[in-house]
């Protein structure tokens, strides 16, 4: 099963609202049987949470065979540096139209370090969420995120083309069942509940 990375970032106000706003960012340490995949890196750049990570898991960065990266924004590629650092040997993915430098394409349908790809593009153009083909569990990246307990969407502010995020949204639930797992939030009962209620109320505008 995936593991959670947990991180913080503090916020200024402004960014996302009025007040300085503490940012729950969520990384994942993926099993498969050549090693671990690193799903994003957090914010920070140092990178000091995901060495944690790994020492807790009993690992090192030897382990890491794969970053794979939902997408391009900071809180999720902050550590990339840091992570190339640590493991020069590990590849690095995401999805082109993401046009991050030195990374391997990863395409909707394609499997890498026992991940799917699922193209959820709209937050940004190449958006992915990702299926743990052990589990089944669905890495919904910014897709989704928990605020409060409750689902929502991506916030707004970020979101390139919210018509298309709205129509990979009604992509989601062809995955039903599964556990998803988020890159803000923790995770809730009944998510693909929340979700259908969700996309029964499209965003005004």
């Amino acid at each position: 099963m995936p593991t959670p990375i947990l991180m913080e970032q503090v916020l200024p106000a402004g960014v996302l609202g009025p007040h300085e706003t503490t940012l729950d960012i969520r990384a994942y340490l993926v099993p498969h049987p050549a090693g671990l995949t690193l799903v994003d890196t957090g914010m920070a750049p140092s990178g000091h949470a995901l060495d944690q990570a790994l020492a807790d898991a009993g690992a090192a960065w030897t382990d890491v065979s794969q970053v794979v990266i939902t997408h391009g924004h900071p809180d999720h590629t902050g550590a990339l540096g840091h992570v190339r650092s640590a493991a020069p040997h590990a590849q690095v993915l995401v999805h082109p139209a993401e046009e991050l430098e030195d990374t391997q394409p990863l395409l909707d349908g394609e499997t890498v370090g026992g991940l799917t790809a699922f193209a959820t593009p709209g937050h940004t153009p190449g958006h992915l969420c990702l299926v743990d083909e052990e589990t089944g569990a669905v890495l919904v990246g910014d897709s989704l995120m928990v605020q409060d307990g409750r689902l929502v969407r991506a916030f707004s502010q970020f979101t390139v083309d919210a018509a298309q995020a709205e129509r990979s949204l009604h992509r989601l639930p062809s995955l039903r069942g599964a556990r998803m797992l988020f890159s803000h939030g923790p995770e809730i009962d009944q998510p693909w509940d929340e979700l259908d209620v969700l996309l029964d109320h499209p965003p005004a505008g």
